[in-house]
């Protein structure tokens, strides 16, 4: 292993959903780059996670760190931090443990990286019932390497969603031509952003626990340091494996609502302040 730092960190979000992450994984053994690190950014999973991790890193050419915190409710922006904190590259690409990335995922952000942009991609939403169907074999056989006849299927009975993002757009011209070089948002399942932009915002706010709002607060803050989005749609695509969803922490709106009104860059407590 190469101890040059590589392009990218990629940092993998996760919380008990390790079967969701096997899948994940599998997909990042066969990346169409390997210059980059992995990151997971572990929220208080138990051993069967540590087990999948462990098992993934014996198996691949890159760096691969686990980084844990006891579970006290969700405090997403406190491992990301910590994550940070072991991060080596100049870029930072963000995925989450429940979306399963396309072999050029990594490529394509990193190709499509541009000064004083911040790159924000789309997903796949995979149903109930296609997602009992998925196994990290048939991910690593490469299943998601171009649409398919079965997801098309999942779609028209209303298992599954967005067909039209299983298509990778590459071609400029026809990227423009439909649209796809416009997005209105980041989400925070998959985007990336320069390390030095992140360094000027602290990295994310930890006063947000429980779920919700936290991506919006990282992408106002870039906004107000002078950072434009760019749209990553049909490029970097990736498939979200199904799974119950949570409920938004309504406090997080009111420190959301602050940030709006405040135009502020940095945070007080994040990346450079050391965990207690």
């Amino acid at each position: 292993m190469s101890e040059h730092p590589p392009q990218a960190s990629l940092l993998v979000t996760t919380y008990e959903l390790p079967r969701h992450l096997e899948l994940v994984c599998a997909a990042l053994e066969r990346q169409s780059t390997h210059d980059f690190e992995v990151i997971f950014c572990d929220d208080g999973s138990g051993a069967e996670t540590a087990g999948i991790i462990r098992a993934f890193q014996s198996k691949v050419p890159f760096r691969v760190k686990h980084v844990w915190q006891e579970h006290q409710g969700f405090r997403k922006c406190r491992i990301l931090n910590e994550g940070l904190r072991q991060a080596r590259a100049p870029v930072f690409i963000f995925l989450d443990g429940d979306c399963i990335p396309h072999r050029d995922y990594l490529r394509d952000h990193l190709e499509q990286q541009e000064p004083g942009r911040y790159l924000a991609g789309r997903r796949v939403e995979l149903g109930e019932r296609f997602s009992e169907w998925l196994t990290p074999e048939r991910v690593r056989a490469g299943f998601f390497d171009r649409p398919r006849l079965r997801f098309l299927k999942s779609v028209l009975s209303g298992d599954s969603g967005y067909f039209q993002r299983t298509i990778r757009f590459s071609w400029e011209p026809l990227r423009r031509a439909l649209k796809m070089d416009r997005v209105a948002d980041l989400k925070g399942c998959n985007y990336s952003v320069p390390r030095s932009a992140l360094e000027a915002l602290n990295g994310f706010d930890e006063a947000y626990e429980g779920y919700g709002r936290e991506d919006t607060d990282i992408e106002l803050r870039l906004q107000n340091l002078g950072l434009r989005i760019k749209s990553m749609k049909g490029l970097a695509l990736q498939y979200h494996v199904w799974h119950p969803r949570r409920e938004f922490t309504p406090a997080n709106d009111a420190r959301l609502q602050e940030l709006k009104s405040s135009g502020r860059v940095r945070c007080e407590k994040g990346w450079q302040t050391v965990p207690g």
